[in-house]
């Protein structure tokens, strides 16, 4: 099978995240624990958020006004956005790929994280196309997101290639016709991508 396109998921897989030393710095700031930070964090809100049916500077009050956070807006960014790391193994694996194929990113994720990632990781300028749920308000699993992956590319399922490191994203993009891959380390993808033909 010839694959026209390898979609990838984006944290998690090209770029690695510490999300609990967000969590931890705030919850020693605000003197809560850090379930209590975690479940205000990760509510409902942060789904709006992703879905780009909230403003940062509205998810920000939010957790400024239910945790009593005294960071600035522009504090809360900068300690927003630093919980990523790239993942070297897989961005040398990119440029390697596209040689051969049309790269998508495929990814849950708010205004901020979005903004961040393409402007500081040059390693992932290498995307064709960006599918974020921010921007077209729908998030994974949902089946219509890869259904409009598929149609940013502009192939068919069979020509798709899917990439994630969540076993439900992955079982998700395999009921919209996509072959994937759970993701697990660079050198496991590797050996899980000559395994179905593709040599990077």
């Amino acid at each position: 099978m010839t694959y026209e396109v390898v979609m990838f998921d984006v944290g998690g897989v090209t770029v690695d995240f510490d999300t609990d030393r967000l969590i931890l710095q705030v919850s020693q700031l605000v003197g809560q624990s850090f379930e209590e930070v975690q479940r205000v964090v990760y509510d409902e809100s942060l789904v709006s958020f992703e879905l780009g049916r909230m403003t940062p500077q509205r998810y920000y009050q939010g957790l400024k006004e239910r945790l009593s956070l005294s960071w600035s807006y522009e504090q809360f960014v900068r300690a927003w956005n630093s919980i990523f790391r790239e993942n070297s193994d897989v961005t040398q694996l990119l440029q390697r790929l596209r040689k051969r194929h049309k790269l998508l990113a495929l990814t849950n994720t708010n205004l901020l994280h979005l903004e961040y990632l393409k402007t500081h990781f040059s390693s992932l300028s290498v995307f064709d196309h960006w599918i974020a749920s921010c921007d077209v308000g729908l998030r994974k699993p949902d089946p219509q997101i890869y259904l409009l992956a598929l149609k940013q590319a502009g192939v068919r399922p069979q020509a798709a290639l899917y990439i994630d490191d969540r076993p439900e994203l992955v079982e998700a993009g395999r009921d919209a016709g996509l072959t994937a891959i759970r993701f697990e380390s660079g050198r496991q993808l590797e050996e899980a991508l000559r395994a179905i033909g593709i040599n990077a």
